[in-house]
């Protein structure tokens, strides 16, 4: 990478790896960042991308090895490294992976499926951002045989939160009734991720869940995956969601 690159301070730290350019910001705001030996003062500070920088007295470098993963999140696992309750987490998943590495966004502490894990600063920082729109689809099982009129609701539109916030599902249908235990599964995508999202749309459609579990996030999908396990994504797959992301980032920058 040349020397003649400059980048913001926070975010060279998560292309690193080191953490996301959130708490970049957070750690350069209380005064823990340093630059060739200078505490950096200002977020809006730019700096050459291969310069010394230091966390704490601890040095940040480059991630020499970028890892993507598809996890099946179980449910009742926090999607952190890291949780003050000492419940599981994801962490608990990638010990034999030889470097740092965290989730792309969150799932529910009781929502199941398919999360993204990587050291990929960059992208991980990409993906989160709400001002960019990635396809996420879900399973929902609910109680219940529910109709198409009930479906069609999801992709009219609902009204969630109390901003009476408007959304709408890209696509949704029943995929089975279970007559038996008088269950139904549902599948729907959105594009977008407010806090608890498909579980409040599905509460404004009056459909009453059980069980979420996300199945697929654009082209990536859980496969043969059981809950616990996980994958490297394929290059191929790399190539085509970063193909993806910056299609995304070209329309939304235009």
């Amino acid at each position: 990478m040349s020397s003649h690159q400059i980048e913001r301070v926070q975010k060279i730290i998560a292309n690193r790896g080191y953490v996301s350019r959130r708490k970049a910001e957070k750690l350069i705001s209380e005064h823990r960042v340093k630059v060739n030996g200078e505490v950096v003062q200002d977020l809006g500070t730019k700096v050459s991308v291969d310069a010394q920088i230091m966390v704490d007295n601890h040095l940040v470098e480059p991630a020499a090895q970028k890892y993507y993963f598809i996890f099946y999140k179980p449910r009742n696992v926090v999607s952190t490294m890291y949780d003050p309750k000492h419940r599981k987490t994801i962490a608990d998943y990638f010990k034999a992976v030889p470097t740092r590495v965290y989730p792309v966004g969150r799932l529910d502490y009781d929502v199941s499926g398919l999360i993204l894990v990587t050291n990929d600063g960059e992208m991980a920082n990409f993906v989160m951002h709400p001002r960019y729109e990635f396809i996420k689809t879900y399973q929902a099982l609910v109680n219940g045989k529910t109709s198409k009129q009930t479906v069609n609701q999801l992709l009219k539109g609902v009204t969630i939160d109390d901003d009476n916030y408007f959304t709408k599902a890209l696509t949704a249908r029943i995929v089975n009734y279970n007559p038996d235990k008088n269950e139904s599964i549902i599948e729907l995508s959105i594009a977008e991720g407010r806090k608890h999202h498909v579980k409040k749309m599905l509460a404004a459609a009056e459909i009453d869940l059980k069980k979420l579990m996300r199945t697929k996030i654009e082209n990536i999908e859980l496969d043969q995956l059981k809950p616990g396990e996980y994958r490297s994504l394929t290059p191929y797959e790399v190539r085509s969601f970063y193909g993806t992301y910056k299609a995304v980032r070209r329309k939304t920058d235009s």
